[in-house]
């Protein structure tokens, strides 16, 4: 009994160290190595690990963008986000993906969905252990696109790749396959896809579900005219569909908020932030949306096209459209302006992961160094 209690006090204590320390701790004996490579640790590290920020950034560089390595992320606690006051960058290395040429399409806890823009490649990442996984080509290339999505299958605990027509029609909509890291390989999707014109969001992840916003036209028109959310169940395969906040607001975005799914909406004469919240234990009742923000602090000149909810303190932190990503304190009402990494560099994009040592034991090793651009501009303005 002595040896049981033993056992589970160094698995709560290794579940709450960084993915670095686990990798070194993996040499220390057989019996540690086999408990932080079995699939239940795994899983439990990820769950307890805090929730940390993704900041992705380009580079004012035309040799980099043609040649495809114009693109870096740096990745922050929520506490030691770039502010003025609090050091910027200071301390933080920038990373470049593993692929040239390719861009970030997906987030699920901490691994990352990247695709190469000139070969289709699909591949996931994970930054915290330096893993790089290549799947190979979905078997249906279509000539209008693909939407993708990544997710984590709780009953086959196996992360997912879901692949759909970027524009959908009545001959496409069964071209969708699912990918499952636990086979290697992609399969079609048998269940229907609901009739929709375009996807019009990056998929969001919630409990097992992805979810797209699509637009659908009417017939003889080719102008989206309603919007809907599109769900894809990654355990049973099936698609279905929910209804957006109404009346029929302008949505931006989908997102986690307060741990539920949530919109970022607006119209075309009212710039103000809204926010709703799905109220998941009345999922089908038609009040399933709850407004828990409307600002007109926040407001921008087209809007806020993404906001994620920091943790730590209950901050937002917001893209507007042309005023940049700012912080914002629903309490007190305050702006505050992150930090570009330096004079050659730009923010693109933001979303939240967590450190994990998912794909341990996939794809390959990714050590390359930091490349020399970076290593040059790491300074600040």
């Amino acid at each position: 009994m002595l040896d049981n209690l033993c056992e589970e006090l160094m698995v709560e204590i290794l579940t709450r160290l960084p993915p670095k320390s686990l990798l070194r701790f993996r040499s220390v004996s057989k019996s540690i190595r086999a408990c932080i490579d079995s699939p239940g640790f795994i899983r439990k590290h990820t769950c307890r690990s805090p929730q940390r920020l993704v900041l992705i950034h380009v580079l004012y560089n035309k040799y980099l963008q043609e040649n495809g390595d114009a693109l870096f992320c740096t990745l922050h606690a929520q506490d030691q986000l770039p502010l003025p006051l609090c050091g910027g960058y200071i301390g933080i290395t920038p990373l470049q993906y593993p692929r040239r040429k390719a861009s970030l399409i997906g987030f699920c806890n901490g691994i990352f969905l990247l695709f190469g823009y000139e070969n289709g490649v699909i591949s996931l990442w994970n930054p915290s252990i330096k893993r790089l996984l290549t799947l190979p080509a979905c078997p249906r290339r279509l000539i209008y696109g693909l939407g993708y999505g990544l997710g984590f299958d709780p009953m086959t605990d196996d992360n997912k790749v879901v692949s759909i027509p970027a524009n959908g029609n009545t001959r496409i909509l069964e071209s969708s396959f699912v990918y499952a890291t636990k086979t290697g390989a992609w399969h079609p999707i048998d269940s229907r896809m609901p009739l929709y014109s375009r996807v019009l969001s990056r998929a969001c992840y919630l409990n097992g579900v992805l979810h797209w916003v699509v637009g659908c036209c009417f017939p003889d028109s080719e102008d989206i005219q309603f919007h809907y959310i599109m769900t894809f169940d990654l355990s049973t395969h099936v698609f279905g569909i929910i209804d957006l906040p109404k009346p029929s607001w302008l949505t931006q975005q989908l997102q986690i908020i307060q741990g539920s799914l949530a919109v970022l909406s607006g119209n075309d004469s009212d710039v103000d932030t809204w926010i709703w919240v799905r109220n998941r234990r009345d999922a089908y009742a038609d009040s399933s949306w709850s407004l828990v923000l409307k600002s007109e602090t926040i407001k921008a000149e087209k809007g806020v096209r993404k906001a994620l909810e920091l943790t730590n303190n209950g901050d937002l932190l917001l893209d507007a459209f042309w005023e940049g990503f700012r912080v914002y304190s629903p309490k007190t009402g305050a702006l505050l302006t992150l930090m570009e990494f330096n004079h050659t560099s730009a923010l693109l994009d933001m979303d939240t992961y967590v450190e994990t040592l998912e794909l341990l034991h996939m794809g390959t090793a990714c050590q390359e160094p930091n490349p020399l651009f970076l290593q040059a501009t790491s300074s600040l303005k």
